[in-house]
């Protein structure tokens, strides 16, 4: 089963699901003791509109490429920062997603998050929010369309002043 939310209403607020055959069977009101399926922007054509522009005028392939490159770029920079720098601290993701892990140690799943310092996580949350930089407490940041060069060389100075200024506590 596959489940889809504001990304196909173009960020408007719309959810969908579908998979196979035998199961969306269930949901068919022509049979038969079917599973009523209700939602608040079922078929709502404003939504489905910005969804179908979003995703052939706006967030195209090209787009989606040099979003992704962004923020792979973004990533190599703050870990050659960070080994630089000798500090415990590493970045993981994929494209515009990353996140900030302070642990030497691989991180290869959920598991091993776990044995991170949480304490600097939450330091370097509002070292960054002072610098006028918003990313989600727990380390997860995401890069959106809108950004570009000075929010990423902004995002390099803050970390670079972070590790600098907090160097005795990342090693």
């Amino acid at each position: 089963m596959t489940t889809l939310g504001k990304y196909i209403g173009g960020g408007m607020s719309f959810g969908a699901f579908g998979g196979k055959q035998a199961i969306m069977a269930l949901f068919d009101p022509r049979q038969p003791n079917f599973l009523p399926h209700a939602g608040t922007f079922n078929n709502n054509v404003l939504t489905m509109s910005a969804g179908i522009a979003g995703l052939s005028k706006i967030y195209t392939p090209e787009a989606a490429h040099a979003l992704n490159e962004r923020g792979d770029i973004l990533r190599r920079r703050l870990n050659e920062i960070a080994q630089q720098a000798d500090t415990t601290i590493q970045f993981t993701g994929r494209g515009s997603m990353m996140n900030i892990h302070f642990t030497r140690a691989p991180i290869r799943s959920a598991e091993d998050i776990k044995h991170t310092n949480q304490d600097l996580r939450g330091l370097f949350f509002f070292d960054l929010l002072e610098r006028g930089i918003y990313v989600a407490r727990r380390g997860m940041m995401n890069l959106s369309m809108p950004l570009g060069e000075p929010e990423v060389a902004a995002m390099v100075a803050a970390f670079e002043e972070f590790v600098t200024v907090r160097r005795t506590l990342l090693r």
